[in-house]
């Protein structure tokens, strides 16, 4: 039987480089080699092991795909390519040619959609298809001809996982084609595809191993009766459809290569060994037996600024300036206002078009070349450090922080449009200049160039702000901020991998004790992790009890049953620890591990800032909100997180219960200002209150369910919800807020005020004007309707939140900027901010946060802050 192998070479590049100890490896000339020399391990272990009649290497081109054009945000989180990298991706092409394996690319697809293609016409033709690749998107493609070899990257070492039809369902519950399914609902942040905000994977893995596909989940919508789910699901129909299309591989790529075309050949021996012995890959050479190979005369290469010759008909390549043209360009020095537009590709900023004011020339600099980046930078860095040039901008952050990287401090942004528009509507989903345009004029962008547009669009969001009253919501927080969140990305966080290592043999050995104990109890050993074994053993073997199945009749093992049958029998306790450890271990450790830069030793999060309908900032690639700090475990992994060096300290700020003192203040409710002015506990006063007793006697069972009040309330909590999470009878529930809401008769008014309000105006406002569309609250069904209630009695003050701590941030970091302080503004979490501080500027640095935190806005009560420094964030916290 003929085999055919088909690599991912972007994917695979990306896993050489990052998870091997030699991503700075460097030849004699200074080239950069260790993603080449990972590479090639790779591949020609793989070579070895599978033997395949035909081989390919598709890769990706620096053009957008169909997908982009479906969906401007797709993939438009990902960090770009660093220059290590970048610099080898012209050489691997150059050394799989002189091996005369084929090379697969095409504009407008990825490598996985050309992987796809071949992988199905393979199929058709009765070959066995292996594809090598880092991304587990080709999941989906699995049949029976057709595998995924994983290489996965543990400490130095790389190993492989292989997958096949069997594999897919034992590790996830469902076909290798239902992933796509699965992906539809829950999305993909490192590939910015949405799905249904709000669904996981576990959600979404339960759903569609109930229901089978998509199509069948909306057909079932009503049977799925859990209240938050089923609003998610209907409110976000047309994103989990579109993230369907976005998560599909293509598989009709129209590529005319034969198989024929892609047999293994022998390689040009004289210029592999030329290639060879320049990289100074001793070891390959002797591999490829090229010792006696004579090599051919060297050739002089172009130089970057030459003009790039168009291999194929079927590349387009865009031409470079030479560094004489760029000197021609004008300086913009006698401007005052200049529209910026950046196009971004996924590893560089690719193109800028600027305009300057009463200019009908658009100014194009290609930008893909990073030598001539620096060419490029040096030459207007006096107009983009000169604030009395006035730049207009959609999504300016990036370009931001490019501009951090070649040493050049940004300023004068007076518009960002993308900005503008998440202010006036921050529900509404921007995608791409094309998107803002039309919500700003009610036009197609057409043949427009974007920076053109932006000369369009800027008086028009200007107007629009000032009209609702926005001016400071704009000027003073959300545009000072991308400053900040562009400088807190440059930062990073460091951390220490020995740490994370040693946390995570730790989990290891836990999960193993786990693993015995449970195969002890089970009487055999099986797969914990496939929801079919699992379930086999729990129902069908040990007898236990559960009224939840799938549609097919299977029963579930989602976390909600395990709790239902925690009494049944004691290896529900020990599934439940080795499911949280194995999170852990996968997320916390593996995941950390595989993101720490490994040129600066720290993790680069990026933090978005519009992306939530609140106002909250998010963090993701990692995501350094989510460090798990209830789970003992969890918290530890906080001391993987360490300062710059033992000459500095970690110092924490949070504010205590900064959302209640926002609804004292926002209520007007006396009591509840009372309590705060005098420094009580609220939680206690109010547990005191509901149940007429004395302060001081006061449970801590007492505290926890007023507590859960307290916050509850925010959330426009129900008796049933209150009565879920304290465990209250479902009366003693109701009976209880009806008591709060005596002792706080305030709140109450403004719960029901601020529903009215919504229901009038369509929308809700924070402190600082940042507005909620409730479009929910015009549906005719309950559910959506009683959803868009919740939001409206909780965005105001969630929002407020959100503000108040974005405030903090602009002036701690003005603060520490002004004062000429080393130490550095490095992580905002929720309520929370982190310094990475000198241990001299220490005593100044934390009056600093204390001082522009607890001074961030003037309420009626006073605004809390607790600090706490340490060597790491598990002990500042």
């Amino acid at each position: 039987m003929s085999k055919l192998m088909l690599i991912d070479g972007n994917s695979i590049m990306n896993r050489a480089f990052y998870g091997t100890q030699n991503s700075f490896m460097k030849n004699a000339e200074g080239l950069f080699t260790g993603a080449l020399y990972g590479f090639l391990g790779i591949m020609v272990k793989y070579l070895e092991e599978e033997s395949p009649d035909y081989l390919a290497v598709a890769f990706d081109l620096h053009a957008p795909t169909f997908r982009h054009k479906e969906y401007d945000g797709y993939k438009a989180t990902r960090h770009g390519m660093p220059v290590e990298l970048q610099a080898q991706m012209p050489i691997i092409k150059e050394l799989l040619d002189s091996m005369n394996i084929a090379r697969l690319e095409i504009e407008g697809y990825e490598a996985d959609d050309i992987i796809g293609t071949y992988a199905k016409r393979a199929q058709q033709n009765g070959i066995d298809t292996v594809i090598v690749t880092g991304d587990r998107d080709s999941f989906q493609l699995i049949s029976s001809k057709i595998t995924v070899k994983l290489p996965v990257t543990k400490q130095g070492s790389t190993t492989t996982e292989m997958y096949d039809i069997e594999a897919i369902k034992d590790k996830y519950g469902v076909s290798p084609v239902q992933l796509i399914e699965v992906k539809a609902l829950m999305g993909d942040t490192s590939d910015n595809i949405p799905g249904v905000p709000g669904v996981g994977e576990k959600t979404a893995l339960q759903l569609i191993s109930q229901y089978e596909s998509l199509d069948n989940v909306y057909s079932n919508l009503n049977n799925i009766t859990k209240p938050s789910l089923h609003s998610k699901l209907e409110e976000h129909k047309d994103l989990a459809y579109l993230s369907r299309k976005l998560a599909e591989i293509y598989c009709e790529v129209p590529l005319d290569m034969q198989f024929d075309e892609i047999k293994l050949e022998k390689p040009n021996e004289s210029k592999l060994r030329e290639l060879l012995t320049k990289l100074e890959f001793k070891n390959f050479i002797k591999k490829f037996n090229l010792q006696n190979v004579t090599n051919t005369p060297v050739i002089k290469e172009p130089s970057l600024f030459d003009e790039i010759i168009p291999e194929t008909k079927n590349t387009q390549y865009k031409y470079i300036m030479t560094e004489e043209e760029l000197n021609e360009m004008p300086d913009f020095e006698d401007c005052k206002q200049l529209f910026i537009y950046c196009i971004w590709q996924s590893d560089s900023l690719d193109e800028m078009l600027i305009l300057p004011e009463h200019s009908d020339v658009t100014y194009s600099i290609m930008l893909s070349d990073p030598m001539f980046a620096t060419l490029f930078v040096s030459k207007y860095k006096q107009i983009f450090e000169n604030s009395n040039v006035s730049k207009i901008m959609y999504d300016a952050k990036p370009f931001i922080l490019w501009l951090e990287n070649y040493q050049c401090n940004f300023v004068g942004l007076v518009c960002d449009v993308a900005i503008s528009a998440y202010i006036l509507d921050g529900a509404r989903k921007n995608s791409g200049i094309d998107d803002v345009y039309r919500y700003f004029t009610g036009r197609e962008i057409e043949d427009i160039k974007p920076c053109v547009a932006l000369s369009h669009i800027y008086p028009i969001a200007m107007k629009a702000i000032t009209e609702n009253k926005q001016e400071f919501l704009y000027n003073d927080i959300e545009i000072p901020l991308i400053y900040v969140l562009a400088d807190l990305e440059y930062q990073g966080f460091r951390v220490d991998p020995e740490v994370l290592k040693v946390e995570g043999a730790q989990l290891e050995g836990r999960l193993s004790e786990l693993t015995e104990n449970i195969f002890e109890l089970a009487g055999r050993p099986f797969n914990i992790n496939s929801p079919k074994q699992l379930g086999e053993v729990l129902f069908d073997e040990l007898g236990l009890q559960s009224k939840k199945k799938t549609k097919g009749g299977q029963k579930t093992t989602g976390q909600n049953v395990l709790e239902e049958l925690a009494d049944q029998h004691p290896i529900i306790s020990m599934i439940s620890e080795y499911r949280q450890n194995a999170k852990l271990k996968s997320t916390y450790i593996d995941g950390l591990l595989g993101v720490i830069n490994p040129k600066t030793g720290r993790v680069h999060s990026s933090f978005n800032q519009m992306i939530t309908a609140t106002g909250r900032l998010s963090s993701t690639e990692p995501n350094l909100q989510n460090i798990p700090i209830r789970h003992e475990l969890g918290r530890r992994i906080r001391k993987a997180f360490i300062p710059t060096d033992s000459n500095h300290i970690l110092i924490d700020a949070d504010y205590s219960q900064i959302e209640l003192r926002i609804l004292a203040h926002i209520s007007g409710d006396e009591a509840m200002i009372s309590a705060f002015k005098e420094d009580m506990d609220i939680h206690t006063l109010t547990a005191s209150q509901v149940n007429n007793i004395p302060f001081d006697m006061v449970t801590k069972e007492m505290r926890g369910k007023a507590k859960a009040v307290n916050f509850g309330i925010v959330y426009g909590i129900s008796e049933f919800g209150l009565a879920q999470d304290t465990g209250m009878m479902r009366f003693e529930a109701k009976k209880y807020i009806e008591e709060y809401f005596k002792k706080y008769p305030d709140v109450k008014v403004y719960l029901n005020d601020i529903v009215a309000f919504a229901h009038s105006h369509g929308y809700v406002e924070t402190i600082f004007g940042r507005r909620r569309y409730l479009p929910e609250l015009t549906s005719a069904k309950h559910t959506v309707k009683a959803f868009g209630e919740r939001v409206a009695m909780n965005m105001p003050i969630q929002g407020s939140a959100a503000d108040i701590i974005k405030i903090a941030m602009n002036k701690v970091y003005e603060a520490l900027k002004k004062g000429g302080y080393k130490s550095k503004l490095i992580l905002q979490v929720h309520d929370e901010l982190l310094i990475d501080a000198v241990k001299s500027e220490e005593t100044e640095v934390r009056q600093i946060l204390k001082d522009c935190m607890e001074n961030a806005c003037p309420l009626s009560v006073p605004l809390s802050v607790s600090l706490a420094s340490g060597r790491n964030w598990y002990e500042a916290k």
